[in-house]
């Protein structure tokens, strides 16, 4: 008898065998697809991480270029003031002008420089890529790039009104060299390039009709053309804000600050180069040197180049301004120098004991 309830037991052990090799089985599914979930849930994990590190380094590209912008259009901003001035100063006082100077100030009531978005935010801005799954960096995107599609200017007409005045004459348009203080051309050696007779025709012009009313008629254009650059400043200071709330810790990149000028060494021309300045705190751009100063003037440059380079009107301290005019040292000595390149000032700090 025990015998026979072991071989039921036995029977009854072996039918049961394919349930549990079914829930065996079921169990590892289980398993696998909990890992494979799990594995995809890691990678999505980290391919948003690099997405987001990748947006966050073109937003710090777009954050230094777009700052770039803004001095673009300050001068802008600037160039069309002195234009709207000189043009009054033209139809009010036409006999105060001196003779070798009227080739360049009326082709400078021309002179355009008008250039938007910098090519760098352009190029920097078509790369910018982001997760369409974050709707944060797709409203960011489409502000940035509404931002340089805004920017783009149409054509302009100020030489058109201002080249027939010289071809009328038959007196040849300046020679113009570009001004590092300014935003406008200057000209050298008028005399020697222009005959007393050719000048004398130009300022013939300054009592006619047609002189003052196509004068007149530019000022207005300028007036007009000023709200573009006042504009995208506006817009650049809001893309920059937005970047900077996405991104708070984005920073200005700015390497190898000097100082040059004729109170050192001389600029270039004299084969000098600029001596560097020191950023002793890496996350703020503030670039520092102590040294001796003669009378002259100086300015702040990268790279020991002008494409970057900052001046200013006031001394011992004020606003750095890029491609501003030089800074005048006014008094020899030795100064603690300190150009704050985030909040765009400078200070020279006299030593007491000088």
């Amino acid at each position: 008898m025990i015998n026979f309830f072991r071989k039921i037991r036995k029977k009854m052990a072996d039918e049961n065998k394919p349930i549990k090799y079914m829930r065996y089985a079921i169990g590892e599914i289980i398993l696998v697809m909990v890992g494979i979930l799990l594995a995809l849930q890691v990678n999505n994990w980290n391919e948003e991480r690099k997405m987001e590190a990748q947006f966050k380094v073109s937003l710090e590209k777009l954050y230094n270029a777009i700052n770039f912008d803004q001095y673009l259009y300050n001068n802008s901003i600037r160039l069309l003031e002195w234009q709207i001035r000189s043009i009054d100063f033209f139809l009010l006082y036409p006999d105060s002008i001196p003779l070798d100077q009227i080739p360049w100030g009326i082709y400078n009531l021309g002179y355009e420089n008008y250039e938007g978005v910098s090519p760098e935010t352009i190029y920097h801005a078509s790369f910018l890529g982001n997760s369409i799954s974050n709707n944060e960096q797709n409203e960011l995107s489409k502000q940035i790039i509404n931002y340089v599609n805004y920017s783009k200017l149409g054509e302009r007409k100020s030489f058109d009104l201002i080249y027939p005045i010289f071809l009328e004459e038959e007196v040849p348009f300046p020679i113009p060299t570009i001004s590092l203080e300014a935003n406008f051309y200057t000209f050298a050696d008028t005399i020697s390039y222009y005959s007393i007779d050719e000048l004398n025709r130009l300022k013939s012009v300054f009592d006619s009709h047609k002189f003052k009313s196509t004068i007149k008629s530019l000022r207005s254009l300028k007036i007009s053309d000023r709200s573009i650059p006042i504009n995208q400043m506006e817009d650049a200071n809001s893309i920059l804000q937005l970047i900077k709330e996405y991104y708070p810790e984005v920073r200005l990149i700015y390497r190898d600050v000097g100082i040059i000028g004729t109170s050192i060494n001389g600029f270039p021309d004299v084969g000098a180069k600029s001596t560097p300045l020191t950023n002793k705190k890496k996350d703020e751009n503030i670039w520092e040197i102590e040294m001796f100063l003669k009378q002259g003037k100086v300015k702040f440059r990268c790279r020991d180049s002008w494409a970057q380079n900052w001046g200013g009107s006031s001394f011992p301290s004020g606003s750095a301004e890029f491609n501003g005019r030089d800074i005048l040292v006014n008094e020899e000595g030795t100064y603690h120098i300190r150009l704050n390149l985030d909040k765009k000032t400078y200070n020279f700090i006299k030593k007491e004991n000088e």
